[in-house]
Order: C-alpha cells, then sequence, then structure tokens
C-alpha cells in the first residue's frame, strides 16, 4: 500500500496536509530559541521582579541581546557542501557568507542566499513577536513596577495583538 498521489487524496487529507506544511514554515519563522533563551535568564537576571538598578540594567541588556539574536537569526541560513557536510553562513547583499570559512558557495548557488526585502521585514517582524513576549513576562513586568499605571496595562495588549 503506497502512499496516494495528489489526485487521489481526498480534500480534507489535502487541508490537513496542507496545515501541517505552513505550521512547520512558521515554526521555522518565529523566534522559538530566542524567546526560550530569554524565559530561561529572565527569572534570573530579574531577581525573581525584585527591583533594583543593577537587575534593571542586566534585564535591559538580555532583552537587548536576545532582540539583536532575533534579528540576526533571519539572516543565517545552511546548505550542505560537496562531502554533504551541513555548513552555516549569513546571508549578504552578494550571497552567503561561510561562517567558518571552510568551503567556498558557487557564485550560482549564493545568487540563491542573497538578501531581499522580505528579509528585513521578516526581521523587524521576529522582533515584534520577541518585544510582544518579554512584555508580558511576569517578572519583566514586576521589575517595572508600572503595573499600575494605565498605560501599561494595555500595552502589552495591544502589542501582542498588533503583531499577531
Amino acid at each position: 500500500m503506497g502512499v496516494p498521489d495528489d489526485a487521489d487524496r481526498s480534500l480534507i487529507q489535502r487541508a490537513i496536509s496542507q496545515t501541517f506544511q505552513s505550521t512547520a514554515h512558521l515554526a521555522n519563522l518565529l523566534p522559538t530559541g530566542t524567546v526560550l533563551a530569554f524565559q530561561l535568564l529572565s527569572p534570573i537576571v530579574t531577581n525573581q521582579g525584585n527591583c533594583d538598578s543593577v537587575c534593571k540594567f542586566m534585564t535591559a541588556t538580555v532583552v537587548a541581546l536576545c532582540g539583536a539574536s532575533c534579528f540576526l537569526q533571519c539572516f543565517t541560513d545552511s546548505f550542505r557542501d560537496d562531502k554533504g557536510k551541513v555548513c552555516y553562513g549569513l546571508a549578504t547583499f552578494k550571497g552567503l557568507w561561510v561562517i567558518d570559512g571552510s568551503t567556498t558557495l558557487p557564485p550560482e548557488l549564493g545568487a540563491k542566499f542573497r538578501l531581499k526585502f522580505i528579509d528585513f521585514i521578516h526581521a523587524v517582524m521576529s522582533i515584534l513577536v520577541f518585544a510582544a513576549v518579554a512584555l508580558f513576562d511576569q517578572n519583566v513586568h514586576a521589575l517595572c513596577d508600572v503595573s499600575h499605571t494605565k498605560t501599561w496595562n494595555w500595552l502589552p495588549t495591544i502589542t501582542e495583538l498588533k503583531v499577531g
């Protein structure tokens, strides 16, 4: 019993397949690793939400580094070299710059990895997703000590809705 081709699959099967493919693609675009790192570091650098100047500085530093990570990770990619080894690189306007320099990418293949306008849109959206997560973090919320103001109560909700 083989896998049915597109003609034999029902409309429901095709819809389910498309849903899973779209979900997998979305997971590749979201900054899940950076968000996980932030969720791990947040209780440590915020001292569980207890406010002092050192904690505020460390929290701002972690948020800035994680935001920069979200931005930069949008410009990374990978490929397999002639030996089958996975090589990682950073996309540039000229093509993919191989980070470790272990191999060179042929120009025709490198052109596939050039930066495009949509890459920058993706990077900005990635930062906005991270910002929505960071704004809703209970330790950051407690550290900022602004939960009593009306502005802080609606700002994270509006940010999350707009990002979504």
